[in-house]
């Protein structure tokens, strides 16, 4: 509800606590919060909330009696950042883990409540990890009958962008890439100097920049992938893929369609993993799909038991929702790690450098960028063992 459709009465008590969060003691932010002011509530000048103001002041107990009143964590003023930006924008760390810790908690009862299999809530205190709108950049099925454009980047490195010019792969995340492969297979039994070599799975091929990698071992003596299955399901995508003459690789097989028409599929699963030793499951697996939001990757880590070796396997995803952000990514992380822990993996996480040149170069010419860090969160989850 705007400030036009807000009965006058709520509008006073609106202004009122957005005052008091900038000076007031707690007292008065809970007095006013008792008699109904909205704590959601966003002025026009900055679009700040009154949790904004009350990030300025550094003192905690604020912090905690806004959010306990329903201020919402997420809210981002006419610059795209949260009260957490404005935290880290003043050291306050412990500001910030006050209002990540709120967005883990809120994602969490959402998820618990909303059940495994039901669509994303359209409220505001849920996480905003997908573009709310039906362009190819928000919207996976409209990504995958749009028009794709290969060209090269200012930066010099291919790149794929969509009929809106958004970046679907681009080459700057090759060195990330280089680092998910290396943490994947470098200590594999079976990726060692004699061994039989992997089983790979990888979702989503873009530029192939990781299947790349993958069939790069680290010396002549390392052995390549026994096996290696890529879903793709763009048809321009599959098309470069067979101009690339990736399919003719000894050992890898395309499947053609998207991840759930395969993995949920029932009948389909037993196909796919009919390339994994025994059918017992990938030593690897890797997913990095295009207009994808948060509820997809989450069902994704629900079908990891059926389809990762139980013993070895390896998992990790590309690690860019909320990239824009550095709280809403925090909480994506930290979201990630909780349900990867639900269907039985634990997660280390492995920090890696953007430098500034590279995350500013590469976006010339790109209507809409998908990275503003500075730094990368690098997921590395196994099957915990009991």
């Amino acid at each position: 509800m705007d400030e036009a459709h807000l009965p006058s009465d709520l509008l006073v008590l609106a202004h009122r606590l957005l005052a008091a969060a900038q000076v007031s003691p707690v007292s008065e932010l809970e007095k006013l919060i008792k008699q109904g002011a909205p704590t959601w509530y966003q002025d026009d000048d900055l679009g700040w909330s009154a949790l904004h103001y009350a990030a300025e002041r550094r003192e905690p107990a604020i912090l905690e009696t806004l959010l306990r009143g329903g201020a919402v964590w997420n809210a981002v003023d006419k610059w795209g950042r949260t009260a957490g930006e404005v935290c880290l924008s003043l050291g306050d760390q412990e500001g910030w883990e006050i209002i990540r810790n709120e967005g883990v908690r809120s994602e969490m009862l959402h998820h618990a409540l909303a059940g495994p299999s039901s669509p994303a809530s359209d409220s505001s205190t849920n996480l905003k990890l997908k573009a709310e709108d039906k362009t190819s950049a928000g919207d996976n099925l409209t990504f995958l009958k749009s028009q794709l454009t290969w060209d090269t980047g200012e930066d010099g490195k291919e790149r794929v962008l969509d009929a809106d010019g958004n970046g679907v792969m681009m080459g700057w995340e090759e060195p990330l890439m280089v680092e998910h492969v290396r943490l994947m297979t470098g200590s594999h039994p079976k990726a060692q100097p004699g061994e039989e070599g992997m089983s790979i799975l990888n979702v989503g091929f873009g530029l192939g920049i990781v299947d790349r990698l993958f069939q790069t071992p680290q010396s002549a003596s390392h052995p390549k992938p026994a096996h290696h299955t890529i879903i793709e399901a763009h048809p321009q995508v599959l098309e470069y893929i067979r101009l690339k003459g990736v399919h003719l690789i000894p050992g890898v097989r395309i499947l053609e369609g998207r991840w759930q028409d395969w993995l949920l599929d029932p009948e389909k699963v037993g196909e796919v993993l009919a390339s994994t030793p025994g059918g017992m499951g990938f030593d690897a697996i890797f997913v990095d799909t295009f207009a994808e939001g948060y509820e997809d990757l989450k069902a994704f880590f629900e079908v990891l038991p059926d389809i990762l070796d139980a013993e070895n396997g390896i998992f990790s995803f590309w690690n860019g929702l909320g990239a824009t952000n550095p709280t809403i990514y925090a909480v994506s992380s930290h979201l990630a790690e909780l349900h990867l822990e639900d269907v039985g993996l634990e997660t280390e996480w492995h920090d890696v450098l953007i430098p500034e040149s590279l995350r500013e170069e590469v976006w010339k010419g790109v209507r809409r960028r998908y990275w503003e860090l500075p730094g990368y969160r690098l997921p590395i989850a196994k099957m915990r063992l009991f």
